[in-house]
């Protein structure tokens, strides 16, 4: 898998390189984007001209467009075809609004478009609608199941479509973007936890903290059984594990996912180039036991290396 790393700083493009990196990818805090950690207006040229220097594609997150922005989308559009005019290589883009203007638009951007994981596609019925709009590359949500993830990776490899995961070890919290942390003492205060779960897993199951209850929707009530399992497994303790376990990325590396992405781009540069060496070894290691070793037995050495390492320190 080709790994993606953020960047905040024209300093950490190189050594990023060197760790293993073969995209990047970055954010401006004059366009709207998600999360922290931005690039300064000013460094976006040099940015580019050094990524292409170095061989690497560079793409740009304008993917927090609320209906608050839509009044300065004359503005940001003209942004981005400034931005485009630089030589940026894609826009990684959340809001279908934005997505049509710029696919619909004359002259045609030279840039690509990626579609964001904060716009998420949790089926093929939605990747297809996506996929009308021209995105080149559509990056996953953590929230998916791996049967979920698959199905859509295989609709992306019929169409031509890229995939994108992003790593499962590096974001706050299992049921939302990867790996949980919140039971970490520095991230509460209870000198004791719950004592059927903890406070990022909320008990669902019967007798638990929450219950869902079914809603009478006429003609539709032979679903809601299973709806309601589906959100019960979902927030339950001891429910199906997201990308925050080593069989999900194993698994998806082998359906065909194409690119593994690293983004907390407020992490210190030291931070950010171990752990895009870490995702390069990790990468390396799936491929290296699939191909050389029958499936079943390439997955389980996988995850006897992956259990033993702890993603909140490094």
């Amino acid at each position: 898998m080709k790994i993606v790393s953020c960047f905040t700083d024209l300093k950490e493009l190189e050594p990023l390189a060197e760790a293993g990196a073969d995209e990047f990818y970055t954010a401006l805090n004059k366009l709207p984007a998600f999360s922290f950690g931005f690039l300064p207006q000013n460094h976006l040229r040099p940015a580019i001209e050094k990524a292409h220097t170095l061989g690497k594609p560079i793409s740009l997150a304008v993917n927090a467009i609320h209906s608050s922005d839509f009044k300065n989308h004359a503005l940001i559009l003209k942004r981005i075809r400034g931005i485009d005019a630089m030589g940026i290589d894609a826009f990684i883009i959340s809001s279908p609004y934005l997505l049509e203007k710029l696919f619909s638009g004359k002259p045609r951007l030279r840039a690509r478009l990626q579609l964001s994981s904060v716009q998420p596609v949790f089926n093929t019925l939605s990747a297809a609608f996506f996929y009308r709009f021209g995105v080149s590359r559509i990056i996953l949500p953590n929230q998916l199941t791996r049967l979920e993830a698959r199905e859509i990776i295989s609709f992306c490899r019929k169409h031509g479509i890229e995939s994108e995961i992003f790593d499962y070890r590096f974001f706050g919290c299992a049921y939302v973007n990867g790996r949980c942390q919140l039971h970490q003492p520095g991230y509460y205060s209870l000198k004791t936890a719950l004592p059927d779960g903890s406070l990022c897993r909320i008990t669902a199951r019967p007798g638990g903290l929450v219950k869902v209850k079914a809603l009478e929707i006429p003609d539709r009530a032979g679903e809601l059984p299973g709806l309601v399992r589906r959100i019960e497994t979902r927030l339950a303790v001891g429910g199906a594990p997201r990308f925050c376990d080593a069989t999900a990325f194993f698994d998806l590396a082998l359906a065909g996912a194409q690119y593994l992405k690293y983004g907390t781009r407020h992490d210190p540069t030291p931070l950010k180039i171990r752990k895009v060496k870490a995702l390069r070894k990790m990468s390396d290691l799936a491929s290296t036991l699939s191909s050389t070793l029958p499936l079943d037995k390439a997955r389980r050495i996988f995850i006897q290396k992956m259990s033993g390492w702890d993603g909140t320190r490094f």
